[in-house]
């Protein structure tokens, strides 16, 4: 057995090496974010959403019941922290360790069950469902989302929406943020001024949350935009003649993408770019959430990397292409 000593009345005794081994801690962190971590500061810490360490702690669970050779990759809902994956594996001698945002930890089973209870019974932090922030609403001028803080309403395109929801991950790892956009005329201005408040402002409506908010916007955004392109997907139907409406849809977002590239001298590789990344959202084999994420990269690629003179008309032509409007 493997074992350590201490002292206790000038007499030396045996006590377990999993008795005297540090347990992880767990912290509700002061952006709302939960810390996972042993000896160290919270740049060393393994970080997930606070709404998510429930399905951390299910996994957990299930690292501990798994006597060897199992390996689990838990992807994160945001890349608070630096990373975007948790890797729960246990070798085949039984060792067990958790890795994630460039950490790795070494964990007995005692320590790993530890850890699954104190996910689970985590103090309540108050925070509203993301169906509070974000709400679907019946298509107009291709305006089919809303934001929402209290009685402040902000109607956005689904591919503001995922803009959006980029650039607001990017602001949970700071402890200032400031952003401007300008999309084809809007003006969106996110600004994080101190480590627990943010502020976007919509064409002059102000939306304000918190670091307990944070990811019930970001969630908020992602099945909102994931709603939208699930009411296109089962628009285009499952009969015989589904595959034709299909391939109508991306023929026209490759027609149209070509009328507004003209003779760029990247023309080629951006429709090609943008045609398969179409396949993948409309495709029919393609689940839900690889449909959100595709199409989130979708509008990041054409607002990060194309030039400017290319990105609102795009723009506007993918917000009207993948809004089904009844």
């Amino acid at each position: 057995m493997d074992w350590t000593l201490r002292r206790h009345n000038s007499f030396l005794q045996p006590w377990p090496l999993a008795q005297w081994l540090l347990k992880m801690y767990v912290k509700i962190r002061r952006d709302g974010a939960v810390g996972l971590g042993r000896a160290t500061d919270s740049a060393g810490e393994i970080t997930i959403g606070y709404g998510e360490a429930h399905m951390v702690a299910a996994a957990l669970e299930k690292l501990a019941q798994t006597v060897r050779n199992y390996r689990q990759e838990y992807r994160k809902t945001t890349n608070v922290g630096g990373g975007n994956k948790i890797i729960f594996e246990r070798t085949e001698d039984g060792s067990i360790k958790i890795s994630g945002d460039r950490q790795t930890y070494l964990l007995t089973e005692e320590e790993v069950r530890n850890l699954a209870s104190l996910l689970k019974n985590l103090p309540p932090v108050e925070v509203a469902p993301a169906s509070d922030y974000v709400r679907k609403i019946t298509p107009k001028d291709d305006l089919c989302l809303e934001l929402r803080s209290g009685d402040k309403r902000a109607p956005i395109k689904v591919t503001e929406a995922a803009i959006l929801k980029m650039s607001i991950q990017s602001s949970v790892e700071s402890r200032y943020f400031e952003e401007h956009i300008t999309i084809d005329g809007r003006q969106f201005d996110l600004v994080r001024s101190s480590d627990l408040k943010w502020s976007l402002n919509v064409d002059g409506e102000e939306i304000r949350f918190t670091a307990y908010e944070v990811e019930a916007v970001i969630a908020g955004l992602h099945n909102g935009i994931l709603d939208v392109l699930m009411d296109l997907v089962k628009s285009l139907g499952s009969d015989e003649i589904a595959d034709i409406r299909i391939k109508s849809r991306i023929q026209h977002i490759e027609q149209e993408t070509t009328k507004i590239l003209g003779d760029h001298r990247d023309a080629k590789n951006i429709v090609k770019t943008l045609v398969k990344m179409a396949k993948q959202i409309v495709g029919g084999k393609s689940d839900a959430e690889l449909r959100t994420e595709e199409f989130i990269a979708m509008c990041n690629y054409v607002w990060g990397h194309l030039d400017r003179s290319l990105v609102d008309p795009i723009l506007r032509l993918l917000a009207s292409a993948f809004v089904y409007v009844p």
